[in-house]
């Protein structure tokens, strides 16, 4: 099977930091008023309820385990003394050469979580079968990137485990690979395959990653020396926009562009260009991985699409250089939304972590994202809050969270109003467990909800049935002292305020720590 890329403190410390590292990110796009929302005007503390937040573990070590568990469950499969992954639920096949290094990748992410003899286990006889099916030559493979992925698995297998036959397999293969694959066409690079079609940032850039891995547990230079080449070459192709941190899909061999967002092309540069500045110290290779990395950020909310590539990418860049304020958050974003739109009877989630995943067949390519997010994102600590009935006062404008006109009705529109009482302007916040709360109005005994499930900035904050979908719920981030930000879960979005006067509209948008994103809650 092909994978076609076109086919604790949110937190006590991060939370206080969380608007600071992620305003950054995001430009002046929004509304021509932020800049005015965001200095804003303070609310009378006087009129502040005696809250005392509390916080909550986001992402524990059970849960990560309980996705490691499930996968285990719903794929493996022990025959004899053979050790492997299947396609999926149904299809029981054993995942092809590619498919099964990928996943193997994802299991090694969770022993680093969490290094036990069992899962260490477990990667010896995964690998030891990879290699006893697909031969410890794979000059037969005539795609680069797949022996790219299966060079990472095994040389990632040998740091685990110290078999120097591991590292003597990915080491022959890679030198087979990139001599194969480099040529002077287009000005250099690897082939994506030997139809010599495309040179493809799905070959290049896990190559990249995988000759960097070889470096570490080699020291032999020329690993280095080599991806770098590759690096500089697939800089200057075009692929790479420089300006956007767009990473495309690959250069032909009549010289166009293949164009392309997705997200596993973003990932893979995030790690190549990540793992290049560990052992170079090259600005450039950091400054790419960071505006790469805030493209993701900013377009993906909430993963709906493969999201192992660029929770990997990302967590590294974050981990090994003091960014984890600036991209923690986005990662949390992502643990709480896969978590809580998984399937509970395997703790298997797909790709699409906006909506819950369904009933029936499902791919263990698409399931492996989850277990990679979960492990590869540290335990965090979330803001919780009294539950209680509520006013909630704006903090940009002092005026009250209000279902417009009074109505109870499901897809009533919310604002903010100058306080008067009605049960219109008063909340009920009920705890849904493991951080999460809704937020149900007193007067219509509705929830507050983003209208169609939207994932885009800008989407209207409604009144609706409760459902238990992720668009009803979310979690706090408390940017300031006496202050909260609401995250909806099937969004990573907050509720924010569209403006400043009275009768302002309450819309979901990126998180930006502006003063139109802070609530009070205040004793009604």
């Amino acid at each position: 099977m092909r994978r076609s890329s076109l086919d604790k403190n949110l937190f006590s410390t991060i939370c206080v930091l969380f608007a600071v590292g992620v305003a950054t990110m995001f430009s002046a796009c929004k509304k021509t008023q932020l800049e005015e929302e965001k200095t804003g005007l303070n609310v009378n503390s006087k009129m502040a309820a005696n809250l005392v937040a509390a916080v909550n573990p986001i992402n524990p070590l059970s849960n990560a385990n309980a996705a490691y568990d499930g996968f285990l469950n719903a794929f493996l499969v022990r025959s004899g003394n053979a050790t492997y992954f299947v396609d999926g639920i149904n299809k029981r096949d054993r995942a092809y050469f590619w498919g099964q290094a990928f996943i193997i990748t994802g299991i090694i992410d969770a022993y680093e979580r969490n290094p036990t003899p069992t899962r260490k286990q477990l990667i010896i006889d995964l690998t030891n079968s990879f290699l006893n099916q697909e031969t410890y030559d794979w000059s037969w493979n005539s795609w680069t990137d797949d022996i790219a992925w299966a060079c990472i698995a095994v040389i990632r297998a040998y740091n685990v485990t110290g078999d120097q036959t591991y590292r003597t397999v990915a080491a022959n293969n890679w030198n087979f690979a990139f001599n194969r694959g480099w040529d002077n066409v287009l000005g250099g690079g690897l082939w994506e395959n030997m139809d010599k079609h495309t040179k493809a940032s799905l070959a290049n850039n896990p190559m990249i990653i995988s000759g960097v891995f070889l470096y570490e547990a080699t020291g032999d230079a020329s690993f280095l020396n080599r991806s770098e080449q590759i690096y500089t070459w697939f800089r200057s192709s075009g692929i790479y926009n420089t300006t956007t941190g767009v990473v495309n899909e690959a250069k032909v061999n009549d010289g166009s562009i293949q164009f392309s967002e997705n997200s596993y092309n973003q990932g893979s540069f995030i790690n190549a260009a990540a793992s290049l500045y560990k052992h170079t110290g090259n600005a450039q290779y950091l400054n790419d991985a960071v505006r790469t990395a805030d493209f993701v950020v900013d377009k993906w909310g909430v993963m709906n699409q493969e999201a192992d590539a660029c929770a990997r990418g990302i967590a590294k860049l974050a981990r090994e250089n003091n960014m984890t304020d600036k991209y923690y958050p986005w990662l949390v974003r992502q643990s709480i939304a896969a978590w809580n739109n998984r399937r509970t009877d395997y703790n298997i989630a797909n790709n699409d972590w906006r909506n819950p995943t369904p009933s029936g067949e499902q791919f263990a390519m698409n399931c492996i994202s989850m277990v990679t997010v979960l492990n590869v994102t540290p335990e965090q600590e979330i803001v919780s809050v009294p539950t209680g009935t509520y006013r909630l006062n704006a903090r940009h404008n002092g005026l009250s969270l209000d279902a417009v006109g009074g109505a109870t009705a499901n897809n009533t529109l919310l604002d903010t109003w100058g306080y008067g009482g009605g049960n219109h302007q008063r909340w009920t916040l009920v705890s849904l467990g493991s951080g999460l709360y809704r937020l149900q109005g007193v007067g219509s005994g509705r929830s507050i909800n983003v209208a169609g499930n939207s994932g885009d900035n800008n989407a209207n904050i409604v009144l609706f049935d409760y459902n238990g979908g992720g668009n009803s719920k979310f979690y706090f981030s408390s940017p300031s002292s006496g202050y909260y930000s609401m995250i909806f879960v099937n969004s990573g979005k907050a509720v924010d305020v569209a403006g400043t006067a009275q009768g302002s509209t309450v819309v979901q948008w990126k998180p930006n720590g502006g003063n139109n994103q802070q609530w009070q809650f205040v004793a009604p």
